[in-house]
């Protein structure tokens, strides 16, 4: 059945914390308490995943789905149960799966994805775009700014422009137009989750001046949305880029205090690896720095912040393990440690880096922020541990460190030089940023 809305796609960021229905301005609501990282009576855990094999995370066997409601205060979906192929007829993947995780946690929320540059990946959503050429973002010269060019007989993907008042009200209100009804949307859709919010394509040739005019754009985009969601069920509009550091002195707006005014959340990309760490993968302790002090901010400022970690210090390419369809993705890593070949050595490579992620998300975390831990995006690459027979990228039990009584903070953390711990009631927590590997968690 075609949606009776007309919003855009999204690919989704679900949340398990609720949230009251009247929002505060662009504050988030969404918040955990201490007894543990991930335990019965919490979770401080934020997923953001989704293209998952679908002949293993189908709706005929529901372990996944009852393990990822009862398991996360926040996970994120995207193109799962081949949502990419929607086309507007029947039942999109997300929707499906997202009244699924409904029914064992009605407590879940659920933000659906959507890309601020290249909207979505869907025919459904494509073809609306497609047939408005008058959105397709043009460099100065009036020729396009293709997000991917065409090539092979491929038609390109043009970027939105944003600019244009048309393009804002249709990309803020997208989202509901996958659902069959305003009181179905209310049950299963809590809010958006906005990528590339202040990224800037390198490739458009546009001016500076322009630029902030797009950028504006897309506030003004978000804005709507806030409105939108906050008007159905007090949902909420999350935003990546948003506290990427290491952006902050190459692209305008990306600051916290800058851009994630339009944002009630954020999402943290590239905390301890990628373009927070040096060639030989050691930390940057100068793009640590302002990572911690980015996330302390925002969340002190009323913003929840979803800090998404890699096992060790993972960077591109990415590749498989496993065999045929029954695989999952793993970074690469920088310097001369290569990760493990095997299955076995990737859930054992996870596990064994898990404290170089679990303690620098100690040292920054208040009330409002969550962790993300896996390999790559897909659900199957760490976010939970699978059952026998199905190829994950983290052990097949859940780290022994989510369930240990962590109790309150005594209070922030303290810094000494590049040394930050801190002090919670049942743990003591060190992060050295000039030494990832001395990181270290002492459980009382």
């Amino acid at each position: 059945m075609m949606a009776k809305f007309s919003v855009f796609q999204l690919v989704v960021l679900v949340v398990v914390l609720g949230w009251p229905v009247t929002v505060n301005g662009q504050l988030s609501h969404m918040m955990h308490n201490w007894d543990c990282v991930a335990c019965e009576t919490n979770s401080m855990l934020a997923g953001n995943f989704g293209h998952a094999n679908n002949f293993i995370f189908n709706m005929s066997d529901l372990w996944w789905v009852d393990t990822v409601a009862r398991s996360y205060a926040a996970v994120a979906m995207n193109d799962i149960l081949g949502s990419r192929e929607y086309n507007g007829t029947g039942e999109n993947g997300i929707v499906t799966v997202s009244r699924a995780l409904k029914a064992v946690n009605p407590k879940l929320k659920i933000l659906w994805y959507m890309a601020a540059d290249r909207v979505s990946d869907n025919p459904f959503v494509m073809d609306q775009f497609r047939n408005h050429p008058e959105w397709w973002l043009k460099n100065d010269d009036g020729s396009i700014a293709w997000f991917r060019p065409p090539t092979g007989g491929q038609p390109g993907r043009p970027t939105i422009d944003l600019s244009q008042p048309a393009a804002q009200q249709w990309f803020a209100n997208l989202t509901l137009t996958y659902f069959r009804s305003h009181e179905e949307a209310k049950q299963l859709c809590d809010g958006v989750f906005v990528d590339s919010a202040s990224f800037r394509n390198p490739s458009a040739k546009i001016s500076a001046e322009r630029y902030r005019k797009i950028f504006d754009g897309k506030m003004a985009a978000l804005h709507m949305a806030q409105e939108t969601f906050t008007e159905l069920n007090g949902g909420e509009v999350w935003g990546n880029a948003v506290l990427e550091a290491h952006s902050i002195p190459k692209t305008p707006g990306v600051t916290w205090n800058t851009a994630l005014q339009h944002f009630n959340g954020a999402f943290e990309e590239m905390f301890g690896s990628f373009a927070s760490q040096n060639r030989d993968g050691t930390w940057n302790a100068t793009l640590m720095e302002r990572c911690f002090e980015s996330v302390i901010n925002a969340s002190n400022a009323g913003h929840s912040v979803v800090i998404h970690a890699f096992p060790g210090p993972s960077t591109s390419p990415f590749t498989a393990r496993g065999t045929g369809d029954n695989m999952f993705r793993v970074s690469s890593w920088a310097g001369a440690v290569r990760v493990p070949n095997t299955t076995e050595g990737c859930q054992q490579a996870a596990a064994e880096r898990l404290v170089e992620s679990l303690a620098p998300f100690l040292i920054v975390a208040n009330e409002r922020v969550f962790l993300s831990y896996a390999w790559f995006y897909s659900i199957e690459d760490g976010y939970i541990p699978c059952k026998a027979g199905v190829e994950c990228g983290m052990p097949s039990s859940w780290y022994p460190e989510f369930t240990r009584p962590l109790g309150p903070p005594g209070g922030p953390a303290q810094r000494n030089g590049t040394v930050w711990t801190r002090e919670f009631q049942r743990a003591s927590v060190y992060v050295d940023l000039k030494d990832r590997h001395a990181s270290k968690i002492i459980w009382h």
